[in-house]
């Protein structure tokens, strides 16, 4: 039987989940680099200047029934700005036809079209956001912005 130690499979490619506590459930997708803002904090290079990678539609579409393959119950779209990307809709449609919980997350810092409220507002669907300060001039310290 593979080990699995710290919720990492052992080394041997072959090896599998031991038991359901292993299994992946959760999965977070950087959807884009494309941004807004330009946080001091973001782990990624996005901002502006960001784009929506080598990756398309079609792509995230075949990572998505992957997932749900492998047992993964809920996915997050993060990037930069998820809300930027063009394909958010299809890919949000997608994972919900899929049987997967969707949460987006998003900066909030651009008023969204009607078409995308009516997707965040699909059962199935959260909407996340971060909070930097209440204080305008921190928060655009924070943000760049």
């Amino acid at each position: 039987m593979p080990t699995v130690e710290r919720g990492f499979p052992a080394e041997d490619p072959a090896s599998a989940p031991t038991c359901e506590a292993d299994r992946l459930r959760f999965l977070s997708l950087e959807i884009t680099g494309r941004c807004q803002l330009r946080c001091v904090h973001g782990y990624a290079d996005s901002g502006p200047w960001g784009t929506h990678g080598t990756m398309a539609v079609q792509d995230w579409r075949r990572l998505l029934e992957e997932a749900a393959a492998m047992g993964v119950g809920r996915v997050q779209l993060i990037g930069g700005e998820p809300t930027l990307h063009p394909g958010l809709p299809e890919l949000v449609g997608h994972a919900l036809g899929l049987g997967l919980g969707v949460e987006v997350y998003s900066n909030l810092a651009r008023p969204l079209p009607e078409r995308l409220w009516e997707v965040l507002g699909l059962p199935g669907v959260a909407l996340a956001t971060s909070y930097h300060a209440a204080d305008p001039g921190e928060h655009d310290r924070v943000t760049g912005r």
